[in-house]
């Protein structure tokens, strides 16, 4: 953002026997939210980010990795991160916010991935109202940036972070086929040097096509090609792929990520 830091005194509306904030998601979907300076992250409850995804305000363009968080019971919970393009809070607008996806019975929280973006914020509880003051220096805060090869225009995106040690997944959503309860798509694996080793020789990556039956939550390998280090490749046989039997997919986990992109 750019411009000399201003105020703006934005008022709060009464929702469930609480105070809530009106914010504006990616230019399009209004929510209210409960200011929670005890949440690390913008909270989004499962439901309400599969709706976002569903209404196509957030892509898989938008998603980060998984980060670990503790609860206040002591115990710790993994959530999935995801880039908020725009939130509008008042006249505040503030780019690349970072969000946490909560259980479904989670609440929609406000947290310190935009709090602590603000020069200051206070509640006014005379008037019911948010006193923000923007920060003119305040800058958006690191990004999980697109690979070459999540570029919209080859159709491929990453699912995990450059970081991820299981290496990095990325999904071509050009490929999503199918309607119905049964659907399909392409997705690839790049291992970690020297981690993945197949037919005797290191994997650098895997092209995999997948097909899901999405009522019954379970998907089976149709396709695959691996792509080893020393630049020869391996198609698997007709034999093989044939094998390849339904199996459930585990919640958290990539297939289930994939899953959900594709069938919601």
């Amino acid at each position: 953002m750019c411009g000399a830091a201003y105020s703006e005194s934005i008022p709060l509306v009464h929702e469930h026997g609480t105070l809530q904030v009106p914010v504006l998601v990616n230019g399009k979907i209004s929510l209210n939210f409960t200011i929670d300076s005890g949440a690390t992250d913008v909270s989004i409850p499962t439901n309400v980010f599969y709706s976002l995804i569903s209404a196509g305000t957030v892509s898989p363009q938008d998603f980060l990795d998984k980060r670990a968080y503790k609860l206040a019971d002591g115990s710790t919970e993994y959530s999935q991160r995801f880039r908020i393009r725009s939130l509008r809070v008042g006249n505040l607008e503030l780019r690349d916010v970072v969000a946490s996806v909560v259980p479904p019975a989670g609440s929609l929280l406000l947290g310190q991935s935009f709090l602590s973006r603000l020069k200051s914020w206070s509640i006014d509880n005379e008037h019911q109202a948010l006193l923000i003051t923007e920060s003119a220096t305040s800058q958006s805060p690191l990004i999980v940036p697109r690979s070459k090869n999540g570029s919209r225009g080859s159709g491929w995106v990453r699912l995990t972070a450059l970081n991820d040690p299981a290496g990095q997944l990325l999904v071509n959503t050009a490929s999503f086929q199918g309607n119905g309860d049964l659907r399909s798509l392409w997705d690839k694996h790049i291992f970690p040097p020297h981690t993945e080793k197949w037919q005797g020789k290191w994997v650098s990556y895997a092209l995999d096509q997948w097909e899901f039956e999405c009522g019954q939550h379970r998907a089976r390998l149709e396709a695959r090609t691996d792509y080893y280090e020393d630049g020869t490749r391996w198609v698997a046989d007709s034999k093989l792929i044939s094998s390849a039997a339904w199996h459930a997919v585990q919640p958290d986990t990539w297939k289930d990520g994939e899953m959900k992109l594709l069938c919601d």
